[in-house]
């Protein structure tokens, strides 16, 4: 659809360009140019013509892109769903071995070895089990799924709030939708190196701007890879879900008016600056000091 959709859109330019250059070439070898006046409101007709069937036709691509884009997103949360699910099917299974585990050490009067048993996978289960809460109700459901599907990945995750989110002048849908597909990106990228898996997501509030910090390990990315990161379509990774997330992050970051920086040495860490439009003066100063008092830093 996209591709006869885009050869139309030409074979219409290119016929309305044709029409254009015949006629200032009747113009121009033309000794009468009363004789072409006749026809003008013809060739005007054909033009007119022309020019709405580009603008329909782009209309039309614009919109057909949009479900496609729309599409794979969604694709890409359902396989993130997915995972979930998987974790917690894992987990599920886990706590059921655990328990026949001990159900047997009871019923051979093991009891000294059973709460041995007990504390060992307490102690392994307390922190996966906490839930961490960063103060925005859509975001940590966000970073709580994504850690969970992390552990499932054997990937280290960390999270670090350093200023306060709860007035942030982001849509949640939007804010999730950009910090959750860089999630997706460097969690895919963390799992291809096979020594040192982590991924970080770091908040800060820095020069009236509330920044996003998001870095993980992996392959590097080349310059020219930079050129085309946010380029619709363009992915590394053979999956129908894919080259779309990075697209759609550009396309809500513009739409705030805020930039991406990327940097990719040893490490990989895309950058997100926000503008906070909502505050005064005033306000900016408070927020600075609060981030500077609160959370913790990310190492990696």
């Amino acid at each position: 659809m996209l591709k006869g959709g885009r050869l139309l859109i030409i074979s219409t330019m290119l016929l309305e360009t044709l029409c254009i250059v015949l006629i200032n070439q009747q113009i121009y070898l033309s000794k009468d140019v009363d004789e072409l006046k006749a026809f003008l409101p013809y060739v005007n007709l054909v033009v007119l013509i022309l020019s709405g069937l580009i603008i329909f036709s782009i209309k039309g691509l614009e919109e057909n892109a949009k479900r496609i884009i729309e599409s794979n997103i969604l694709k890409a949360h359902l396989l993130q769903v997915e995972d979930l699910v998987n974790s917690l099917q894992t987990i599920k299974h886990e706590h059921s071995r655990h328990i026949q585990t001990i159900q047997a050490m009871l019923y051979l009067d093991e009891v000294d070895k059973a709460l041995e048993y007990i504390e060992g996978i307490a102690e392994n289960y307390r922190y996966t089990e906490k839930i961490v809460c960063v103060g925005h109700p859509a975001l940590t459901a966000l970073l709580n799924s994504k850690q969970k599907v992390a552990e499932a990945k054997k990937i280290d995750f960390a999270m670090a709030l350093k200023c306060d989110i709860a007035n942030i002048d982001v849509h949640p849908w939007d804010l999730c939708s950009i910090l959750g597909n860089l999630l997706d990106n460097a969690l895919e990228a963390a799992i291809q190196d096979q020594i040192d898996r982590r991924v970080a997501v770091e908040i800060k509030y820095e020069d009236a701007n509330y920044v996003l910090y998001v870095y993980n390990t992996g392959p590097k990315i080349t310059a020219r890879a930079k050129q085309r990161l946010f380029t619709v379509g363009y992915t590394t990774k053979e999956s129908a879900a894919c080259g779309y997330g990075l697209y759609l992050v550009k396309k809500l970051v513009d739409k705030y008016g805020g930039k991406i920086d990327v940097i990719s040495r040893k490490r990989t860490t895309f950058i997100v600056y926000l503008p906070d439009r909502g505050r005064g003066i005033d306000d900016q100063r408070t927020c600075s000091e609060n981030c500077h008092n609160h959370g913790s830093t990310v190492t990696g």
